[in-house]
């Protein structure tokens, strides 16, 4: 057996995010792509202009149910993967808080 393989291993785990967070608008005024403005679109319309992190992206891994889809979000990309791409950067603009 090869000093060079550790029989252990296991794989870190990937990015990952939990469905029941709370994600909130703290504002909707500033210049976003249009994608992430589609995010900021269905939490304006959201009552208390919050959803959680499942009803923003789908109950599947197509985003069934995602109020992503019901803003009009058109893009061959899923609602989950809009969500993890622009997640940090309006988190970071002060536009959302994820809690």
């Amino acid at each position: 057996m090869s000093n060079l393989i550790d029989t252990k291993y296991t794989a870190p785990i990937g990015r990952s995010y939990n469905t029941d967070a709370t994600v909130t608008l703290i504002t909707n005024k500033g210049k976003v792509p249009a994608q992430a403005g589609k995010i900021l679109e269905a939490l304006t319309n959201a009552p208390d202009h919050q959803l959680t992190v499942q009803q923003l992206i789908g109950t599947d891994a197509a985003g069934l149910d995602s109020k992503l889809d019901e803003v009009g979000l058109n893009t061959v990309q899923t609602p989950a993967k809009i969500w993890a791409f622009y997640k940090r950067r309006l988190i970071d603009q002060g536009f959302i808080t994820v809690s």
